[in-house]
């Protein structure tokens, strides 16, 4: 019996799949099994998997039924006594397993660790932050968002018999309402600081279908709520996690420019938390900054120009602040830029900056970056 056993379901993803393999079967902990699951791909997906020669490797076709059903499955033919996914357009970093099997074997009481994730493009080129949210001490406070990316995760797999199956019926977020079941149950969680996967962001995506993903985010929450026995700590966080839901709706419908619909749940998160709209909206503002580093978001600045465009009507103190909170915005973005040697870029955002707020010209460090910034480009 292997230590562990990694899942990969796969669905039409071949230009990705055998780097997803191949990430597995070159870890620095080699005691595994590997379980593909064809989640009835019509692609050369089949071939791909019959074409690795490698004794963990363990093949299994069913009829499209799809993610959740795939990880079930796989689930089923598991023989470890831990758990591992990864979707087929995602990596393992190298010592992944090596690093979370440690952690679970060095504390028995564990029922699930996480470590982070490097979002990547097409290319396997890293783009945004890593994500680095660390597990909560306070498990109700994982109804306010998934705080993990699945290909970071190790499970025990006696806990996951004791929280029963992904949510088939679930399109999106299924991975959510797992650890929100598990925490439930008392499953004590373990994080680790480094990161252990690599996550891929691309035109085909899954998570880029914004209207699926709103759909899940709220069945999730609903099912949770729904449940007569949730504890008072995990019950008074309604408002507050169907507000955090809001949110994540309302980036999701300004990303597909449905401007109407986000406006809608802007208005329904600051009606469930006014605190949101308090001291001059300052907590929405901070979120719409953040939703700039989105790795899906192309053009992070011209996103939240959109966004400022386009805020409810009862938002006017937001809106008067509209042109400070977007000059700081890019000031932000050509510090950010000038650090990582792209003077380019920094001073792209200098002159944003400068067209909403004139007075950045006065700043020193601003006329310092601009003038080197010009220097390297008459140079170059």
């Amino acid at each position: 019996m292997a230590k562990v056993s990694v899942i990969i379901p796969a669905y039409n993803q071949v230009h990705y799949l055998a780097d997803a393999i191949r990430s597995v079967l070159e870890q620095t902990e080699p005691d595994l099994e590997l379980i593909v699951v064809d989640d009835g791909s019509t692609d050369s997906t089949a071939e791909v998997v019959h074409g690795v020669r490698d004794e963990r490797l363990r093949y299994i076709y069913q009829e499209n039924r799809g993610l959740s059903a795939a990880r079930n499955t796989g689930i089923r033919c598991a023989t470890s006594p831990y758990l591992t996914f990864l979707d087929s357009d995602d990596l393992f970093l190298p010592e992944k397993l090596e690093i979370l099997l440690d952690e679970m074997e060095n504390h028995p009481e564990l029922g699930l660790v996480a470590g982070q994730a490097i979002p990547i493009n097409e290319e396997g080129r890293q783009i945004g932050r890593v994500f680095a949210t660390p597990l909560p001490e306070d498990s109700s406070k994982l109804l306010l968002g998934n705080p993990l990316h699945v290909g970071s995760v190790m499970l025990r797999k006696r806990w996951q018999e004791s929280a029963g199956w992904f949510d088939e019926s679930l399109r999106s977020y299924e991975d959510w309402d797992m650890w929100l079941r598990l925490a439930r149950l008392g499953c004590p969680m373990g994080w680790v600081a480094k990161p252990v996967s690599l996550y891929r962001f691309h035109p085909e995506q899954m998570t880029r279908i914004g209207k699926q993903m709103t759909t899940a985010t709220f069945t999730v929450l609903d099912k949770i709520f729904a449940n007569p026995h949730l504890p008072p700590d995990w019950r008074d966080r309604r408002d507050v996690a169907y507000s955090h839901a809001s949110l994540r709706a309302a980036a999701q419908a300004y990303h597909a420019g449905d401007y109407p619909l986000a406006q809608q749940y802007i208005a329904e998160a600051v009606r469930l938390n006014p605190e949101l709209a308090e001291a001059g909206g300052q907590k929405l503002a901070d979120q719409f900054l953040a939703w700039t580093d989105l790795p899906k978001v192309k053009d992070p600045f011209a996103f939240l120009e959109r966004i400022y465009a386009h805020l409810p009507q009862k938002l006017e103190t937001l809106q008067r602040r509209k042109r400070r909170n977007l000059s700081r915005a890019a000031i932000q973005t050509a510090f950010e830029a000038y650090q990582a040697g792209d003077l380019s870029a920094s001073r792209t955002a200098i002159h944003r900056a400068v067209r909403y707020q004139p007075g950045w010209l006065l700043n020193r460090g601003v006329v310092a970056i601009l003038i080197r910034s010009i220097i390297q480009s008459l140079n170059g």
